[in-house]
């Protein structure tokens, strides 16, 4: 497997996250933040504007980088092995924030993004949150706001491809 590069959107409404809801297996339900694959040539905030549309058809604003989780894992007999950047954002219209249940399209696949309080995935064998380590950044003093990244890009891509 070659490395992957993924952003994922942290969305939040009092102290529930929006999450990506995976199918039972083993009895454990995993969760995951709304997003995908960061595209060849497109930088990690482009990405995550565009994975949220994609995928749960709302536009997002101010996503702001909290975290990086370098994630290496098992994958079908294989190492899976990739680099997910963790932003923070807010939907545009303040009307999301009433609905409970998102319909999403992930490629071929639907699923249900749902509201999850970060405390139900404290020593509860039953839920699963992924990326591995994500947990922790967001439970660590001070939350998601403890500290500031700092994020350089070497490309504006959109400044690039009009070159």
């Amino acid at each position: 497997m070659r490395y992957r590069a993924s952003s994922l959107c942290i969305l939040r409404r009092g102290s529930s996250i929006l999450l990506e809801q995976f199918p039972e297996e083993d009895g454990v339900i995993t969760y995951r933040p709304v997003g995908g694959t960061i595209e060849y040539g497109e930088d990690s905030k482009s990405a995550v504007v565009r994975e949220v549309k994609e995928e749960i058809d709302v536009d997002i604003i101010r996503p702001r980088l909290i975290g990086l989780i370098e994630n290496i894992f098992p994958y079908y007999n294989e190492v899976g092995h990739e680099y997910d950047f963790i932003y923070e954002a807010e939907f545009c219209s303040p009307d999301d924030y009433d609905r409970e249940v998102f319909e999403g399209v992930e490629g071929d696949k639907t699923f249900a993004a749902v509201w999850m309080n970060l405390s139900d995935f404290a020593d509860n064998p039953r839920y699963m949150l992924v990326p591995e380590g994500l947990y922790d950044m967001l439970a660590r003093k001070g939350g998601a706001h403890a500290a500031e990244i700092l994020h350089l890009s070497t490309r504006d891509y959109v400044a690039f491809e009009s070159k």
